[in-house]
């Protein structure tokens, strides 16, 4: 069954889960490792205060509320909470599409990767790719087999 809303973005979609958050000690970049059931991995590279928050189960280790946590708090209190998230692709580029509830059918809301992964976790929303997403993916990941991996690449 296809979540609601999901349908318009893209003919497939997949669930994904977070599997890992990975910060380079050499480098310091950063990036969250999403898996789908069936093996398929989209690597979303972030800041490494991102890779923290998402990292540390409350939020961030100094004690401050992050602005994602905020975000999602007041769109719950207007009952306005993403009911799902989807990454696709753009013009060659990732990014997230959040589908929020409103009076005349979901409204859809498009932010980076790196933000829609965010809100996904710590919200506890459910995370989708589309087939483009995925091939996106596949595709950045053997770039960097063969080496060109680009800005993003974690060693």
């Amino acid at each position: 069954m296809t979540p609601a809303g999901v349908e318009r973005y893209a003919s497939g979609v997949t669930r994904l889960e977070l599997t890992r958050v990975r910060v380079c000690q050499r480098c310091g970049r950063s990036g969250a490792e999403l898996r789908s059931r069936d093996g398929a991995v989209v690597v979303v590279p972030m800041d490494g205060a991102r890779a923290r928050e998402l990292a540390d189960d409350a939020g961030t280790s100094d004690g401050l509320e992050s602005l994602t946590d905020l975000v999602l708090g007041q769109l719950a209190a207007t009952g306005r909470a993403p009911t799902e998230i989807v990454l696709d692709v753009l013009d060659g580029r990732l990014r997230a599409l959040l589908s929020l509830p409103a009076r005349d059918g979901p409204r859809v809301v498009g932010c980076t990767p790196e933000e829609g992964v965010a809100l996904a976790v710590r919200g506890r929303i459910p995370l989708y790719a589309t087939d483009e997403a995925l091939a996106h993916a596949a595709a950045r990941a053997a770039r960097h087999e063969r080496g060109s991996g680009g800005a993003d690449t974690l060693h």
